[in-house]
């Protein structure tokens, strides 16, 4: 089978989905004859002093074609012209943006899909105004009003690529997307198991456990950012135990409200800065559990992460965390927006054990996944697949 896939590898941004698209762009060609075409938004950060970083993506995955229209390339419409409009039996898109299924369009007739890993837009607002009303009430407001104004621009743009035939399934990383969507009524999907992975390589960081705690991810409102304080406070009434934040802020706004409200409370809350690599995993493995109260996910790479790392998780009982953790020993939950309810699992979680779900200790064991289910659509319409 002959494919076209047009990946987002992030550049400027480093995320669990950038390092999905890379994973599976390094194993997919031994299985698919692939042509790897960098997103358009990839290629106008190379336009803007991001080309080496993009020329190295595309030199390691062997994408020839693709790296000669990037170096040569003077703008983005020189770009799209430069590419191969060759005989592909599908596309697959892995970004949730419909100005690169609008290009998998024009570069081949066939079937045409999308790899979600987040929701490209609500179905129903009382849903995005759960995840996205968070934090200082003035900013809350105005950023679920943007909210919403984005996911109905996108839900057109979607919607209109479906009746226009561009865009023809989808597949996910689990059922969040689709369902929070609706496209799982809209167009044929299929969700990959395991949709994700872990270096297995992590789990030689695990170490001895000390007395403290640990939240990591993008901080943003979204990822419980402000009700981490607010459960702290309640978790240092009955322990005195430090909790470790840890990632990037994406609003300087927030990150002040953050600090002026861990002063407020008097919590023995202490944030390190973004860390990776060794340094992340060390704190994590050493960890008494990970914080999570996230309202905003389709799978949670923090959660798996923690539990390579031997460190329990305690988290909000969303859809994403409920259809990949349920059952997983060291994954503790309690309704979304239960303060109390959590701080009461941070202080019980001396006593949990952890073992980590072995379906996601491999990126090879998520590319045959997605194998089958490229194969599940290449049947739905007829293409010779790859069985």
């Amino acid at each position: 089978m002959k494919v076209l896939a047009i990946v987002d590898f992030g550049l400027v941004e480093h995320s669990g989905g950038y390092q999905r698209n890379l994973e599976m762009m390094r194993r997919l060609p031994s299985y698919l004859d692939m042509d790897i075409v960098p997103s358009l938004r990839n290629v106008r950060l190379a336009l803007n002093g991001h080309r080496d970083e993009l020329l190295s993506i595309l030199r390691d995955l062997g994408a020839w074609s693709s790296l000669d229209a990037v170096r040569e390339a003077s703008s983005e419409e020189e770009f799209t012209q430069r590419l191969n409009r060759d005989k592909y039996d599908m596309a697959l898109v892995y970004s949730n943006s419909g100005e690169n299924v609008e290009l998998a369009s024009k570069l081949t007739s066939s079937p045409v899909g999308v790899q979600l890993q987040l929701e490209p837009f609500y179905r129903d607002l009382s849903t995005l105004f759960r995840i996205k009303f968070r934090g200082p009430t003035g900013r809350a407001l105005d950023r679920f009003q943007r909210a919403v104004q984005e996911s109905r621009r996108e839900e057109r743009t979607w919607l209109s690529l479906i009746r226009a035939r561009k865009l023809n399934f989808t597949i996910s990383v689990s059922r969040v997307p689709l369902a929070y969507s609706g496209l799982n009524g809209l167009i044929p999907y299929d969700v990959t198991i395991p949709g994700n992975a872990i270096d297995p390589g992590i789990r030689r960081f695990r170490r001895e456990k000390e007395d403290y705690a640990v939240y990591f991810t993008r901080l943003i409102p979204e990822k419980g950012l402000f009700d981490v304080p607010l459960i702290w406070k309640k978790v240092n009434e009955r322990k005195d135990m430090r909790l470790y934040v840890m990632g990037q802020f994406l609003d300087e706004e927030d990150e002040e409200d953050f600090m002026r409200l861990i002063q407020r409370l008097n919590v023995n809350v202490e944030y390190l800065g973004f860390k990776t690599g060794r340094d992340l995993y060390e704190m994590v493995a050493g960890a008494q559990f990970t914080l999570y109260p996230s309202h905003y996910d389709s799978f949670s790479l923090v959660v798996l992460e923690s539990l390579a790392l031997n460190t329990p998780v305690v988290a909000y009982d969303t859809p994403a965390i409920r259809e990949v953790y349920q059952g997983v020993k060291g994954v503790s939950t309690v309704e979304e927006d239960n303060l109390t309810g959590m701080a009461s699992l941070c202080l019980k979680q001396g006593e949990v054990n952890v073992i980590f779900p072995e379906i996601y200790s491999s990126w090879d064991k998520v590319a045959l996944a997605e194998i089958e289910s490229i194969n599940k659509m290449a049947k739905t319409f007829s293409l010779p697949g790859v069985y």
